[in-house]
């Protein structure tokens, strides 16, 4: 199985005011297109995931489905987009896992739309380095495999990019 791991595109910033629950706050119109570009870029490269989790909150929710959009464009089907609520800030991993297992139906390419710090620890633990100092960009991906199914310690990390990266 390939993971990615996709941490939310560029979002308004925190404005109780205008957003009273954070989960609300939506991606700003750049935010939206550097996604966008970003994802097609990597379609291009054959990252083209079938089953999509992302976060409940709306920032997460908006890159999942500009992702979604993209990869749909360039397979016969639509990927599967599922609200993960183990992808909430302060989510938990071993929940993530055991959901993934459940609904992504044997699917092949994965990807977890989510939040930092959360996606940076949930890549180190699946790499089997708990303590590893990793920084995943607004909008950045991360790209693990695992010989075998799914698990703690299990993963390879075989890239990791940004969207500056690209130059998106």
């Amino acid at each position: 199985m390939r993971l990615f791991l996709v941490r939310h595109a560029v979002a308004e910033p925190s404005d109780s005011a205008r957003w009273p629950q954070d989960r609300l706050r939506p991606l700003t119109k750049e935010g939206r297109k550097q996604f966008r570009r970003l994802a097609r870029n990597l379609a291009k490269c054959g990252v083209l995931p079938t089953w999509i989790a992302t976060s409940p909150y709306k920032r997460a929710q908006e890159t999942a489905r500009i992702w979604a959009k993209v990869v749909g464009g360039k397979l016969s089907e639509k990927p599967v987009l599922f609200v993960a609520d183990p992808l909430v800030p302060d989510g938990e991993l071993t929940a993530m896992i055991e959901l993934t297992k459940a609904q992504a139906g044997g699917a092949n390419l994965v990807a977890w739309v989510g939040h930092s710090p959360d996606l940076e620890n949930f890549l180190g633990r699946l790499m089997g380095a708990p303590s590893a100092k990793i920084h995943l960009a607004k909008g950045g991906v991360a790209c693990l495999d695992f010989e075998n199914e799914i698990a703690e310690g299990a993963a390879e990390l075989r890239w990791l990019v940004s969207p500056d990266l690209l130059g998106v």
